[in-house]
């Protein structure tokens, strides 16, 4: 699984002027002709020779040398472990996979053994470095990311939060912890790299349902507050040594099980265009991103925590996870394995672990004083404001996916891409400020790079694409230019030859080693350019599953998506408090778009 990193090539630092070039064209979209102008004559002075571009460039250049990766610690920092804004809906995305049916909570049971058992199976193939190496093409790409899903936990800090990394001793059991009714267990699932048979599995888990028929006072809803609010209570409980033992337990588990109640009362309005199952699953994706709230599952949970798997009593089962030191197809991966698994139960084989062994799960408990009692409440008043700010939409796409698209000879997340840039302006008559993640990992410790879709050639094709003055061959024209200038931006962003990463890296040595940034960092332009009014993610698994996340600033819509052989799975949430977003106007845009490319692409001119 390893063998190929240290054959891996670093991080290329990109040439400024290429970065430079690229940035002004991405502005063209966003800018009108005199604000363009007045940023352009900003980016020339910095790109001028010997000028502030290009020394920043040549620390960025120095660090390289140093560093296995230049921007890996930069990244992590300054996206992730400095800001201190809660985690839960602001940076973990979660998932929600196929609703199972529990005729009973021993079908539940049987159910969540089956998946530990899938888990803990993938977890094994990566300490054992018997994974295949994931390829672009026949390039390998950076493992590591695997290495860092188990066993992991986010730690809050004073003023930066940390990430902490806990491999247990070949003589422990390997071990989870289950929650249910915000009460938090020791499960033991395998020791010396054999997995537990079901039964005793099982058996555990019925413990863990059992010891805790009712709820407690919810210690994990600290873990949705923001980070300083959390951290001052973090600080007081690792000074309880009861309450540290069981923190401790938490942070050193290989993953987490949370049994949830059932998730009626959640946000179910509906749109005209919404079909199927949508009303129900609008509440799952919320109940999978941060619970549902007090009186629901969040206090459910230990936000912290990397990977979180959450099964519902009323089938609905998912995964929300910390994203700190994981991007997307890693975890997809996992959870693909996993859900085979799952499906193939009934003709599974146990593990012919000794009957004999007797272990039941251990009850994690917290010393609930006054202090954190009021911080409980804080946090129960915060989440709920969030949560009722915060508003989702799943659609199931079906006149078509991606099999269409490529029978066209077109790229299937450029089609998307494009389709959302016509959605935004059909909505707000301009151009969006959009991100996309592109993976870098043809490179040693490569994480992503962003794909700017918001381009000139989508806006050509976003101001005729619903005009009936235009003809429809010159509008299938431009929406294969379209595609073609995104399908570019994406193949430069998986090089890292996109620009965004390049101006965070100059920005940060000037932070660090600069009096004062340049005001390129202050300029309009740059400005418009990071507040990111879509933000976009698809995660291409392979069953039924799509990846939510909120947005990434007050005025935003973040969409998640995945794009299958016959339809397309798409999320989207913005704030209600926002008086630009407009989300059913979108959702609705959004699906009339996909309808009008089509037609485009297929009536006769």
């Amino acid at each position: 699984m390893l063998a190929s990193q240290e054959s891996l090539p670093r991080l290329p630092v990109p040439e400024l002027q290429q970065t430079l070039t690229k940035y002004l064209k991405s502005l063209k979209a966003l800018l009108d002709d005199n604000e363009y102008e007045s940023n352009r004559n900003i980016v020339k002075e910095f790109g001028q020779a010997g000028g502030m571009g290009e020394k920043l460039t040549k620390m960025i250049q120095e660090r390289a040398k140093t560093h296995d990766s230049w921007l890996y610690d930069w990244w992590n920092h300054s996206e992730y472990l400095n800001p201190r804004c809660p985690i839960c809906v602001h940076t973990s995305p979660a998932f929600l996979f196929p609703k199972r049916s529990f005729e009973n909570r021993n079908k539940q049971i049987q159910f969540a053994a089956s998946m530990i058992q899938g888990i803990v199976e993938f977890y094994y193939k990566i300490k054992n470095e018997a994974l295949p190496v994931d390829k672009m093409g026949k390039n390998p790409l950076c493992m590591i990311q695997y290495t860092k899903l188990f066993y992991a936990c986010r730690i809050p800090g004073k003023t930066m939060d940390s990430i902490g990394h806990f491999p247990p001793p070949p003589e422990q059991p390997d071990y989870i912890v289950v929650v249910h009714n915000n009460q938090f267990f020791y499960v033991e699932v395998a020791r010396n790299d054999q997995i537990y048979d079901r039964n005793i599995i099982e058996k555990q888990l019925g413990d863990v349902i059992q010891q805790s028929s009712r709820p407690v006072a919810p210690v994990g809803i600290l873990t949705s507050l923001d980070r300083d609010s959390w951290f001052k209570s973090y600080d007081l409980m690792m000074k309880d040594q009861t309450s540290s033992q069981s923190i401790d337990k938490i942070q050193k588990s290989m993953f987490m099980i949370c049994f949830d109640q059932d998730n009626s009362g959640l946000n179910t309005v509906q749109s005209h265009l919404f079909r199927d199952e949508a009303i129900s699953r609008n509440a799952s994706f919320g109940q999978m991103l941060h619970g549902g709230g007090s009186t629901k599952n969040t206090g459910n949970r230990w936000f912290d925590k990397t990977l979180q798997f959450i099964i519902n009593s009323n089938g609905d089962n998912g995964l929300i996870y910390e994203h700190s030191e994981c991007d997307g197809t890693p975890v997809m991966n996992l959870v693909d394995y996993m859900l085979t698994k799952c499906d193939n139960m009934i003709e599974q084989e146990d593990y012919n672990t000794d009957d004999n062994i007797d272990i039941a799960a251990t009850c994690l408990n917290f010393n609930v004083d006054s202090d954190i009692t009021r911080a409980i409440k804080e946090s129960m008043l915060k989440i709920d404001k969030l949560i009722k700010d915060l508003n989702l939409r799943s659609i199931n796409f079906k006149d078509f996916g991606k099999n269409f698209i490529k029978s066209q000879s077109l790229s299937p997340d450029s089609f998307f891409q494009t389709a959302m840039q016509i959605a935004f302006y059909r909505v707000h008559s301009r151009m969006a400020s959009t991100y996309e993640s592109g993976s870098t990992r043809l490179y040693l410790l490569g994480r992503t790079e962003t794909i700017r879709s918001s381009t000139i050639e989508a806006k050509a094709l976003a101001e005729v694409a619903f005009s009936d003055d235009i003809e429809i061959s010159v509008k299938r024209e431009l929406l294969k230019q379209a595609i073609i200038a995104h399908k570019s931006l994406a193949s430069e962003a998986n090089v890292a030859q996109g620009w965004d990463r390049h101006f965070l890296g100059m920005k940060m040595a000037a932070e660090e080693q600069l009096p004062e940034v340049p005001k390129l960092f202050t300029s309009s332009g740059f400005v418009k350019s990071f507040f990111i009014e879509l933000s976009t993610s698809q995660v291409p698994f392979k069953h039924s599953v799509c990846m939510s996340f909120g947005p990434v600033n007050p005025d935003c819509y973040g969409i998640g998506y995945n794009l299958l052989p016959e339809n397309i799975l798409f999320i989207c949430t913005t704030f209600n408090e926002s008086t630009t977003t407009n989300l059913m106007d979108f959702v609705e845009a959004l699906q009339l778009t996909l309808v009008q490319m089509k037609k485009i692409l297929t009536e006769e001119s």
